[in-house]
């Protein structure tokens, strides 16, 4: 008699964040015998995913909403599907979906239940009164969701000392995995250059929102220009409607009349991309952990970006790139003219950048401490 296999539900904000993010780790549970269902709310990565798995089901939820009625409902169409499915373990990724599975799975008494917290956002640190005020609110809420939840995983330790210090979770519940890992074979510049490229081609490889340090970027970039500095600004990244403080299609075509300036918009491949890259500057405000800038460090590139949670664990300051402090331009206009007049000492960083990647966050040994949790709780 056949044994029948171990069911495993993965529920994420979108199927794009499975595709781009875990399909190494979705390709290592079938390998492993687990049944595999996907639950998200479907977009254009849906049918891609579903090459990958056994199942995938639409969620009806908006990531952006703040909407109570809308949230309810999210809430309750997640009841239904759990009950449907039957998962033997539920894994949740990033803040909503970890919240709203936790809550339904305390409802229907689903207990083996993973909450991934891939980044904390602005909720807990927010830039908006109105967001911090909400937050507030449902505190309660996450304290009751994930009392008994089976396990919590953070990508950072800061974001688990936050957590922790407002009681939402018990230490022994929680664990910490750097990042979703990336494959360093396959994000690997066998051909490392002794110059830049002429004209500098710096990437900037993120959603187009403020709090990824877009603005200030280009204000900088604006000096530097006026100041005679010959370099392109690469952006690798798209606007997101979802999040209030995205630019506009129409503030993108105004700066875009820029000639030293590429919107590339959502790339694919974003290792063809790299390759064509001098310098990666993210000055983002805070991350989970960056899966850009681990890409980035693995094709040997160096990196500028900001000593926050989430992007100050993947460079050693002044040994594999160069961190400043957040919203600080005038650090960061010193950093980018350091790298652009030395480009032995940029190249040198990369290589350092990729050695860190190798020891810490390749995608098999992150794999493997997640996968371990798994075979705990189910056995």
């Amino acid at each position: 008699m056949l044994k029948k296999k171990l069911t495993i539900l993965l529920v994420a904000n979108c199927f794009w964040y499975i595709y781009n993010f875990r399909l190494d780790f979705v390709k290592l549970l079938k390998s492993s015998g687990y049944k595999i269902i996907v639950l998200a709310p479907s977009d254009s990565y849906k049918d891609l995913v579903k090459e990958y798995v056994d199942e995938v089901h639409d969620w009806n939820l908006l990531r952006g909403s703040t909407n109570p009625f809308l949230e309810i409902r999210s809430i309750f169409h997640l009841i239904v599907l759990y009950r449907r499915i039957n998962a033997n373990l539920v894994h949740n990724f990033t803040i909503k979906p970890s919240l709203y599975g936790a809550l339904a799975g305390r409802i229907i008494g689903q207990k083996k239940i993973i909450s991934h917290i891939t980044g904390i956002g602005p909720s807990f640190f927010g830039f908006s009164r109105a967001i911090r005020f909400i937050t507030y609110l449902l505190i309660p809420i996450y304290r009751f969701s994930f009392a008994r939840n089976t396990k919590l995983i953070f990508h950072n330790k800061n974001d688990s000392e936050i957590f922790l210090k407002k009681g939402i979770c018990k230490k022994e519940s929680l664990c910490i995995i750097e990042g979703s890992g990336v494959d360093t074979k396959k994000f690997r510049n066998k051909k490392i250059k002794n110059s830049y490229f002429d004209p500098v081609q710096i990437l900037f490889p993120a959603r187009i929102i403020m709090e990824k340090g877009f603005i200030e970027l280009f204000e900088v970039c604006l000096e530097l220009w006026a100041e005679g500095y010959q370099f392109i600004l690469n952006i690798a990244g798209d606007i997101d409607k979802e999040n209030k403080s995205s630019l506009t299609r129409k503030e993108i075509k105004i700066i875009s009349q820029n000639n030293n300036i590429n919107f590339l918009g959502k790339i694919s491949n974003m290792k063809s991309i790299y390759l064509k890259s001098d310098i990666v500057i993210l000055p983002s405000w805070r991350e989970g952990l960056s899966k850009s800038l681990v890409e980035a460090a693995s094709m040997s590139l160096p990196i500028i970006t900001t000593n926050v949670p989430g992007c100050r664990e993947i460079i050693e300051n002044n040994k594999s790139g160069l961190l400043i402090p957040k919203k600080n331009k005038l650090f960061l206009k010193k950093a980018i003219k350091k790298l652009i007049r030395n480009p032995k000492t940029g190249i040198k960083y990369g290589l350092r950048a990729r050695e860190l990647v190798k020891s810490r966050f390749e995608v098999s040994y992150i794999n493997k401490q997640i996968l371990e949790i798994y075979n705990q709780l189910i056995t």
